[in-house]
């Protein structure tokens, strides 16, 4: 609508420069070419590109739209130092905005300046503010809105994984053992879902993969030299490829560790030939981070060709609109991809956490392997796209080659992004929507289904796809 009532004068004065001179012009060719440069300066402007090019690569600084200049106005260190995510409106003067931002002596930095299709979203659009340590934070925004420059408001908000629940795992079937991975008989996730019957369906061949999938996993890092994961492992980000913390690492082996190697632990990925596994940093060293840092996890994970995005981070949040959040998994859908995040371990209402309670996202709660709901697991009966997945003591890949058992929705994260990633590569164009709907139809009813939602079932959805 702002681009519309934009142009409406403009073009309407167009015409009218247009009438003018035809009546002046006694030649037809010279009207043409008249009526020409007039439509072509137009398209000119409104593209704001010439012959493909864009203005900024091409015009004086002086011409720039100052969105196209605000990184130079940058003096934020980290996201840590920006407290607020500003979506400026997509057109019209800037001035009153940068007024304010002045007086109160903040900084400010474009948000998300990678994003790879921006025509394709408005997050291009956000600025990062930094507001002086003394600063009145609910004032500043109160004016910013004042302006009536600014689209939406909203706090950077720090998020933090919950503490990692370390757990023995004592559970062991060996009758049961379907891979000659050595521990795969301590994964009671992989021993209880028909393990054998399942991988017999590709030693058979009876499914065969049109695609080979990405899964990127959004979190602390991946080790991506683990003895167990470096099979199925490619790069997006070479910056992420390291984890001090373990969580990443720990996430990508329950997700795509590599089954029939003869180490370790295996996973529900046959071969490489079906599904890779990728790591997007997100949260620092501590299992730490910012929704800005996320958010530009989400777009660095679709621009890098990802099929499936796993985030087992999220938390509390004071802001109901989500509008950035949001604006980032519709961005993802739009590319075909499909994202899985955790329910949280709050033993609370998952409507309550983000991101869990954003659309275009499918949320995973954590049973136990008495197919219960953990106690620590959150609930998603207020959600569109809720399912259930192992998330209790879970063995599986941590850093430096080692192996240990954690308990948490973010453990079932990635085993549903796992099976996500074995739908994509037999169905290449399959949505988000589509996938939920198998799962569900495949699924397990749990002790508290209506809570938990049903529990994935792969040997299921396999078959399910073999139709």
């Amino acid at each position: 609508y702002y681009k519309f009532l934009f142009m409406l004068p403009r073009d309407l004065l167009g015409w009218v420069l247009i009438f003018i001179l035809s009546n002046r012009i006694k030649h037809t060719k010279g009207f043409f070419w008249t009526a020409m440069s007039v439509g072509a300066g137009g398209y000119f402007v409104y593209t704001q590109t010439i012959f493909g090019v864009p203005f900024s690569k091409i015009l004086p600084d002086f011409f720039k739209e100052k969105k196209e200049i605000i990184s130079q106005n940058n003096t934020s260190k980290n996201d840590q130092d920006g407290e607020l995510l500003v979506d400026m409106k997509e057109i019209g003067d800037k001035s009153a905005l940068f007024a304010v931002i002045k007086k109160y002596k903040a900084s400010f930095t474009t948000a998300f300046p990678d994003v790879k299709d921006a025509k394709n979203t408005f997050l291009d659009d956000y600025i990062l503010i930094n507001l002086p340590e003394n600063a009145d934070i609910n004032a500043f925004t109160k004016e910013l809105l004042a302006t009536n420059e600014i689209d939406d408001v909203e706090n950077n908000e720090i998020v933090s994984l919950s503490p990692l629940e370390t757990t023995p795992n004592t559970t062991k079937n060996t009758q049961n053992k379907a891979t000659n991975d050595p521990r795969v008989a301590e994964q009671w996730h992989i021993q209880q879902f028909q393990p054998k019957e399942y991988f017999d369906l590709f030693s058979k061949k009876s499914l065969k993969p049109k695609k080979k999938a990405k899964i990127a996993i959004l979190d602390t890092g991946v080790d991506a030299n683990h003895e167990d994961i470096k099979g199925n492992f490619v790069s997006i980000d070479s910056k992420s490829d390291k984890d001090r913390h373990s969580h990443g690492t720990h996430c990508a082996g329950i997700a795509s560790g590599v089954a029939n190697n003869g180490i370790g632990i295996a996973s529900f990925i046959p071969s490489n030939d079906w599904v890779q596994v990728s790591s997007v940093k997100v949260l620092n060293d501590n299992g730490g981070g910012t929704q800005a840092g996320i958010i530009r996890g989400i777009l660095k994970a679709v621009d890098g060709g990802a099929d499936v995005i796993s985030m087992s981070l999220g938390g509390y949040s004071t802001d109901r609109a989500q509008r950035a959040y949001n604006e980032a998994f519709r961005y993802a859908k739009s590319k075909g991809v499909i994202v899985v995040v955790a329910a949280g371990n709050e033993s609370q209402n998952a409507k309550n956490v983000v991101p869990a309670s954003c659309k275009d996202v499918i949320v995973v709660t954590a049973l136990t392997s008495q197919n219960q709901k953990a106690d620590f697991s959150n609930t998603i009966e207020d959600l569109k796209m809720g399912i259930a997945a192992p998330g209790h003591e879970i063995l599986s890949t941590i850093p430096k080659n080692g192996y240990a058992s954690y308990s948490g929705t973010s453990m079932a994260t990635p085993f549903v992004a796992g099976l996500l990633g074995m739908m994509k590569s037999i169905r290449p164009d399959m949505d988000a929507e589509t996938a939920h709907k198998i799962l569900v139809k495949t699924g397990k009813e749990t002790s508290q289904t209506n809570l938990t939602g049903k529990c994935v079932m792969p040997l299921a959805v396999m078959k399910e796809l073999k139709k």
